[in-house]
């Protein structure tokens, strides 16, 4: 295929961001809507149950269940029958798991309810979006909720257009979600605004359910909770006073003790941003004009845009641990990253992912008939970690920025979805630079035989 010809008819001009991410999700998930006894039929995914101790719970999670003192209440928003007796083994599988919970230790209780037969139950949870299907833990005023979505590993055939289970996680998120509830670990995230961010409901939701608290901060007017592990800037479309970045810098460094974090994601529909971009450089990396596409239809996620990219794992060393390096994360509508230099005055830059060599950077002011040459076509790196790093003796100080090409990578139907690992790929990054230990890792169960 030539270069240009996936990029050349008009339709490809990408304008309405948001409005394409979702009318291509729309095409590419599978939404599960559970309901009443029409359960099986609602979530269309295939399966081949292997015989092996997919039933069972892991040692991992009997060891910290045993040591739960405070009561925890499980609800599961079913009818029993619909897990139970539907001929269908991995939502079986689902419900022995859950019900061995309450079996090894008798502070944990597992309940059944109906929800469409007792609609008030969810009355009592205006704060949550609850659905049939899901599962609610909750232990005094600190709740956490799993669908039955999140119970599995869903791989994607691009060929096919079928998802399809690879394996449970089942053990891995109720053990997570009871962690979730039961521990004194409290992690402090803070999305910053005042500058006319993009908002993304999606992103707080996923770090609420994953357990950290998460607080708003104004750049304009707040100051900095030392507390805050974290921070999170999504695309800001108007430059902040030159003053205002002392304070991110000050938070970064922390007294030279550093370990904090920051997110900073870019958006093609940013005006030029000469403050922002001064910070950035300062940490070595550039965030320039166009947009990201793609020339190879198999490097994308719908075939009716180049500019859904997906990208690849540039560094395999950091945050891969448990995580599938086949389940690409994706970057759509992203901006091109260039990094400055490697190393310098304790700066450090390091690429971890990258869009491929197939890409190319269609230029902001291009022609309606604009298409790329051989010579356009590069790797472009689509995430960058930039670390501002000092040793006190033997022991290693760090503070990390993460930049983004693309905003879109936390918008809902991307972090929802199964078909990319961005939700996971984030949750991992976020793990190990806080390090928490109110996080449990345990290998998948095996559901699937040959697909």
């Amino acid at each position: 295929m030539k270069p240009g010809s996936f990029l050349s008819s008009k339709r490809f001009k990408f304008g309405a961001v948001s409005t394409a991410i979702s009318v291509i999700f729309i095409a590419l998930i599978v939404v599960v809507n559970v309901v009443a006894t029409v359960l099986t039929d609602k979530f269309p995914l295939t399966i081949d149950l292997t015989p092996n101790s997919a039933f069972a719970l892991s040692e991992e999670s009997i060891a910290y269940v045993r040591g739960v003192t405070q009561p925890v209440n499980v609800y599961v928003l079913s009818r029993e029958s619909d897990l139970e007796n539907t001929g269908n083994l991995y939502y079986t599988q689902v419900k022995r798991v859950i019900d061995q919970y309450a079996q090894y230790n008798g502070n944990i209780t597992v309940s059944y309810v109906d929800i469409v037969k007792d609609p008030t139950f969810t009355t009592k949870y205006p704060e949550l979006s609850l659905n049939y299907g899901d599962v609610l833990v909750e232990s005094g005023s600190r709740r956490r909720t799993v669908s039955m979505y999140d119970m599995f590993n869903v791989s994607y055939n691009q060929q096919t257009g079928q998802q399809y289970i690879r394996s449970s996680k089942a053990d891995e998120m109720m053990t997570s979600a009871i962690m979730g509830v039961t521990s004194d670990e409290i992690v402090t995230v803070g999305i910053l605004s005042g500058h006319e961010e993009e908002e993304s409901p999606a992103l707080r939701t996923l770090l609420e359910k994953n357990n950290f608290q998460v607080v708003d901060v104004n750049l304009q007017s707040d100051e900095i909770d030392p507390s805050i592990e974290v921070l999170f800037w999504n695309a800001p479309k108007r430059d902040p006073d030159g003053s205002l970045f002392q304070k991110l810098d000050d938070y970064l460094e922390n007294g030279m003790n550093f370990g904090k974090h920051m997110f900073y994601t870019a958006s093609s529909e940013q005006p030029d941003l000469p403050n922002v971009s001064a910070f950035l450089e300062e940490w070595g990396v550039a965030v320039d004009g166009g947009v990201v596409a793609e020339t190879n239809s198999s490097n994308v996620l719908s075939f009716t845009s180049p500019f859904f990219c997906t990208v690849e794992y540039t560094d395999t060393e950091d945050y891969l641990e448990r995580l599938s390096q086949s389940i690409r994360v994706t970057m759509p509508f992203g901006r091109p990253l260039r990094t400055l230099f490697d190393a310098r005055s304790g700066y450090e830059t390091k690429v971890l992912l990258s869009y491929s060599p197939t890409s190319v950077v269609r230029p902001a002011d291009a022609a309606e008939d604009w298409a790329p040459t051989e010579d356009d076509l590069g790797e472009v790196p689509a995430m960058v970690r930039a670390q501002h790093r000092r040793y006190e003796g033997t022991t290693f100080l760090a503070s990390n920025l993460f930049i983004l090409s693309s905003s879109s990578a936390f918008d809902q139907n991307v972090l929802e979805s199964k078909s990319v690992n961005n939700a996971d790929y984030l949750m991992s990054i976020l793990n190990t630079v806080t390090e928490r230990e109110d996080v449990i890792t345990i290998a998948p169960k095996d559901l699937s035989g040959d697909q």
